[in-house]
């Protein structure tokens, strides 16, 4: 089990009932308008946009439903094999999985090993004299990422343990586009260099184009080669369903595949988008087999597509891998949360101009082949509401659109139109030029 978020975190457990009370009443201030108020005294509103922040913020019975949702995902993270550690803005380790644990048990909890409650800071400055180098260059780039300075750093750290002189590399994560973030740590043990001469880790192949393939070293994209077999998706081309079971996992090169969720009675609405920096099929690395969305072609295009048996198989004897893909799964979801305030908050000229930066961004292409029909659904609005936000940029001469061709004419303009939710989405993913 993962260990329980300690008093004092900033985990989503809900606050004492007076304290409560005054967070539902700063937050019925910010509401504007009769009908969203009556709505927010229904308790009809899961969350009220702070207008000066440009930030949502969500009541607390939705925050415990929140909280409630998690508790798969957050065994998932328990069971995976590679060490993982996550950490508050302030340094507090907030939970530890399972490997970590026994990893640190192993050692004699040398080399900075913590526990949930303990301050990751506090344990750098409680560091032995012979490992203080080490641990004071670790606590400055955790204080990098943690400021938002830095996206992610690894650092080489070498340190005594019971049995001998240990070496591991500790990458740490930044787990938010904004300030105050948390951190995600993973730590790899190594030998030590003094048995061997440690050569450097040659990168995968210069040709990868998928960006978490491109990441991995030569040996572990070797491993993964003979499995990937390259193949043509095309626009409307479903890949998944939800309740599908996923029999392959597909790495874009050039391809646009749009996530969608499916509510009965309503139409489909686009909640994450993917191009060569991720993966289709992620889940399978969480320890799900079913599709929980519909995973339909965007933009016509190459992709590597992998048997998800080979796919698990490789995931779990890898710690690169894990380390790369669970980076990954963090960004998607940052990416389902900032498009689900988008879509609630924002009105449909913003979240046509973000969606369409977004889709030029993956497809490398200010021309790409969309009608309004497809928008339409992918932002979950009218046809004729993607139709009027569209002539208004195309006037504006920011955009061209005939026949189902849109072509990106003023990209500081489109950048100008869009609402903050581009600029965050941007910051999370450091992989898109």
């Amino acid at each position: 089990m993962i260990d329980p978020p300690p008093p004092g975190s900033t985990g989503p457990v809900l606050a004492p009932n007076k304290t409560e009370v005054a967070f539902k009443a700063w937050l019925r201030r910010l509401v504007t308008g009769a009908a969203e108020l009556e709505a927010f005294d229904a308790g009809e509103i899961d969350a009220v946009m702070d207008r000066d922040s440009g930030c949502a913020h969500m009541l607390p019975e939705a925050q415990s439903a929140l909280h409630a949702s998690s508790r798969v995902p957050l065994s998932m993270f328990d069971a995976l094999p590679g060490e993982v550690c996550l950490l508050d803005a302030s340094g507090l380790v907030l939970m530890v999985n399972k490997a970590w644990r026994a990893s640190g048990t192993r050692h004699g909890r040398a080399g900075l090993d913590v526990r949930a409650g303990e301050n990751f800071f506090a344990a750098c400055g409680d560091a032995p004299e012979s490992e203080r180098t080490n641990a004071d260059a670790v606590a400055a780039g955790l204080r990098s990422v943690l400021g938002g300075l830095r996206q992610s750093l690894r650092v080489r750290y070498v340190c005594s343990s019971q049995r001998a002189r240990s070496i591991f590399a500790l990458t740490m994560t930044a787990t938010s586009a904004q300030v105050p973030v948390n951190a995600l740590l993973t730590r790899e043990w190594e030998s030590d260099p003094g048995l061997k001469r440690r050569r450097i880790t040659p990168a995968a192949p210069a040709g990868v184009e998928n960006r978490l393939l491109a990441a991995l070293p030569a040996k572990d994209y070797a491993r993964l080669e003979a499995d990937l077999e390259p193949v043509t998706v095309t626009y409307g081309e479903i890949l998944y369903d939800p309740g599908d079971r996923m029999r392959h996992v597909y790495f874009p090169d050039n391809c646009l595949v749009s996530l969608l969720t499916l509510v009965e009675g309503h139409r489909a609405l686009e909640v994450g988008l993917v191009g060569r920096e991720g993966m289709i099929g992620v889940r399978l690395a969480l320890g799900g087999s079913e599709s929980p969305v519909r995973a339909l072609v965007q933009g016509t295009g190459t992709a590597l597509r992998m048997n998800a048996e080979r796919f698990v198989r490789e995931f779990h004897r890898s710690q690169t891998l894990q380390r790369v893909l669970l980076q990954f799964a963090d960004r998607l979801m940052g990416q389902v949360s900032q498009t689900a305030a988008c879509n609630r908050f924002h009105v449909v000229d913003a979240r046509l101009a973000r969606w369409l930066l977004l889709t030029a961004d993956r497809m490398r292409s200010a021309t790409f082949h969309l009608t309004h029909g497809f928008i339409a659904d992918m932002l979950g609005v009218r046809r004729e509401g993607v139709t009027v936000a569209a002539v208004a940029l195309q006037r504006r001469g920011i955009i061209r659109y005939r026949r189902g061709n849109i072509t990106v004419l003023d990209r500081k303009g489109l950048e100008a139109a869009s609402c903050s939710c581009y600029r965050n989405l941007k910051l999370m993913d450091t992989e898109i030029p």
